[in-house]
């Protein structure tokens, strides 16, 4: 019997290895003569779980596009519901989302390490509703005016707005 399992282990390993190295798909079509891809993540999610899925979305993007030879330039503007996850007391405010509060905010720090993440938003109409101010926010996180008026100035720069919501 032992030999009979070990015999078929060795039969589907090959198979196994064949499966996970199949190329995904791309994005050749719509990236034809693209050189660099300018998003502006409109941030308004306040579900800290799908926050947190949502970020890893926004990080296989960025490695998307660089594996596809386009270089990402990304910001963030978070505004609505969102802000209340990006201050350095979420975690002890909302015990039981504590550990995925951390990990958005550990993310966040991730993603602003990388090569082309150029800011990081939030907006000062949100805050000032949610009673947070500059000093309240963790980094690297920038409070503005108005990211209205700054997703129409990145528009007019060339960032394609992409809702987070």
């Amino acid at each position: 019997m032992r030999r009979l399992m070990l015999g078929l282990m060795f039969m589907l390993l090959p198979g196994l290895t064949v499966a996970n190295e199949v190329p995904r798909p791309d994005d050749a079509h719509a990236l034809q003569g693209i050189e660099e891809a300018r998003i502006l993540w409109d941030v308004t999610l306040s579900d800290p779980d799908k926050l947190l899925a949502r970020l890893g979305v926004i990080e296989q993007t960025y490695r998307d596009l660089e594996r596809q030879g386009v270089t990402p330039r990304m910001v963030f503007g978070f505004r609505g519901g969102s802000v209340r996850l990006l201050t350095r007391d979420a975690s002890n405010r909302d015990i039981d989302n504590a550990q995925v509060i951390l990990q958005i905010q550990s993310k966040l720090a991730e993603l602003h390490a990388l090569d082309g993440i150029d800011r990081m938003e939030v907006c000062s109409i949100a805050s000032r509703r949610a009673g947070i101010t500059q000093s309240d926010l963790i980094e690297p996180l920038v409070e503005v005016g108005n990211t209205f008026v700054t997703a129409a100035a990145y528009a007019q720069r060339g960032y394609a707005k992409i809702k987070i919501d």
